[in-house]
């Protein structure tokens, strides 16, 4: 994706985290289990950033939530737009050791308005002085349309069980409906600027309720129908404050 948006940047392909999707909405539980890799992956990933800082002479390093992108020489930041995270009591482990690992950055920047409308409750600062930079969407770079075609767009996302699921369940084929999904779910192969074009013209989006969608509708100012995957609890959350206070 980054790629078809900024050519000239040089991109280093890098492993992702070792997490395994169960498909039976227990995301704690598959975290759990998945604890002892995801572990390992975890000091794995500093060690390569090292190496990535002294072999291209980095000077900064932003980190997407991604916990081992630190450097203890080299500035880091930490975005994210969860201070807090959406658990039950008997989690409250996990957000000690998710604060533990996000002050090892020297940065903390939050993509939330200062008022936590977008994230609720997950943005809310917490004495660990944040800087809020607002939200931040691929259709920053475009102009929105003031008048909208009559479509509706779906928007499936996910692993893929929740991609399947999403697609037997909520996607509703007429005339006025386009879904958006990956190539082997859908008839024809877009590229993200075509998809782009389609997303731009839409009346109304219906896709998951992860945080980047929430970021893109609210500069798309479209109207918005959100299915939370089922045992993201974050997603979960996200859906029922928007539907409760519409920010769109």
């Amino acid at each position: 994706m980054y790629q078809e948006y900024f050519p000239e940047i040089e991109f280093i392909l890098h492993k992702g985290y070792p997490f395994d999707f169960k498909g039976k909405g227990n995301f704690s539980l598959d975290l759990f289990m998945s604890s002892i890799t995801l572990t390992k992956r975890l000091r794995l990933e500093k060690e390569e950033v090292k190496k990535y800082v002294d072999e291209f002479e980095i000077d900064i390093i932003l980190s997407d939530h991604r916990y081992g992108f630190v450097h203890e020489k080299i500035p880091s930041i930490f975005i994210t737009h969860q201070l807090n995270l959406p658990l039950k009591w008997h989690q409250k482990s996990v957000q000690f050791l998710h604060e533990k690992l996000i002050g090892k950055f020297h940065s903390i920047w939050v993509m939330d308005f200062d008022n936590n409308s977008l994230a609720g409750d997950l943005s809310a600062e917490n004495n660990k002085g944040v800087s809020f930079i607002g939200p931040f969407s691929r259709f920053m770079l475009y102009e929105v349309p003031q008048k909208k075609n009559n479509q509706t767009v779906y928007i499936a996302s996910g692993p893929k069980i929740y991609l399947e699921e999403f697609i037997e369940s909520i996607y509703e084929k007429n005339e006025q409906s386009v879904l958006i999904a990956p190539s082997q779910y859908s008839k024809t192969e877009l590229t993200w600027r075509e998809q782009d074009e389609i997303i731009l013209n839409a009346k109304k989006i219906i896709s998951r309720s992860g945080y980047s969608t929430i970021m893109d509708v609210y500069f798309l100012k479209c109207e918005v129908e959100f299915y939370p995957t089922k045992g993201q609890s974050e997603q979960g959350y996200l859906a029922k404050l928007h539907k409760k206070s519409p920010t769109f």
